[in-house]
């Protein structure tokens, strides 16, 4: 059987009648939203942090908002480096690992406020292969916001999760040691780029913005020319995973992640 899963990212809200970049992130964010669920139903919904630019908990409050008149889908919500994790939590964000079939959905928070570098030290690996043992599943998911691999822009490799292999092979390895899911993929953001790679085999995807994204291998920050995307996935019973990326303005299609 197969279950879907709708990945966003990095929507840089702001108060409403404002802008960022030239861009208007909530109008972004409702065109992509109304787009994506016109395609297909998805299981359960990740957001993967850079959720809002500025604008506390009333702005937090917006992307719930947004979310909840377009779906009721279960929400999963991790925090990037421009989140603060005390409003989120007030707005009532959901952090907690989701479960879709055979599959977990697992975030890690690799975020400070406000500092661009992830923060993923000893006792946070530890805190998430003990909640990845915890998951009663087959296979996991794991979701987080900054980049599990070098993407190839130098301003934003610096920034990235720091040995990612080791984070990785700590979470497929624990399998021998006792009965947990295995590691099926990972999905991350804060590139504003879609990335697609594997790891031991795994899936490694990088979603793009829903509000703009930023140039492929820059030297340097460098906005790209792309427009509002978001992914699909496809979560199938054997631990196999497939993905789409999608754009704002795509011709619908019938798609096999529906």
């Amino acid at each position: 059987m197969q279950r879907t899963l709708l990945h966003i990212t990095d929507c840089h809200l702001v108060p409403l009648g404002e802008d960022l970049q030239g861009t208007d992130t909530n109008a972004t964010l409702n065109k992509v939203l109304t787009q994506a669920l016109g395609e297909g139903t998805p299981d359960a919904i990740v957001a993967t942090g850079d959720l809002v630019h500025s604008g506390g908990v009333a702005v937090y409050r917006q992307f719930m908002a947004s979310l909840a008149s377009a779906t009721d889908a279960p929400l999963l919500c991790t925090p990037g480096n421009h989140d603060f994790l005390a409003p989120m939590l007030e707005a009532g964000l959901p952090m907690s690992p989701l479960q879709v079939g055979p599959w977990s959905i697992v975030g890690l928070d690799s975020h400070e406020d406000d500092p661009p570098k992830a923060c993923v030290d000893d006792q946070r690996r530890q805190a998430l292969v003990r909640l990845w043992q915890q998951q009663q599943t087959q296979f996991a998911l794991l979701a987080t916001h900054h980049p599990l691999l070098s993407i190839g822009a130098p301003w934003l490799d610096k920034d990235r999760i720091e040995a990612p292999e080791a984070l990785m092979d700590s979470l497929m390895d624990s399998l021998s040691e006792q009965p947990m899911p295995s590691f099926g993929a990972a999905i991350f953001g804060h590139a504003h780029q879609e990335i697609n790679a594997h790891y031991r085999g795994a899936p490694l995807f990088g979603t793009p913005s829903t509000a703009f994204q930023f140039a492929p291998r820059s030297e340097s920050f460098a906005m790209g020319s792309k427009i509002p995307g978001y992914r699909w996935l496809s979560l199938e019973d054997d631990g196999s995973v497939a993905s789409q990326v999608r754009w704002l303005g795509d011709t619908p299609t019938q798609t096999s992640l529906t």
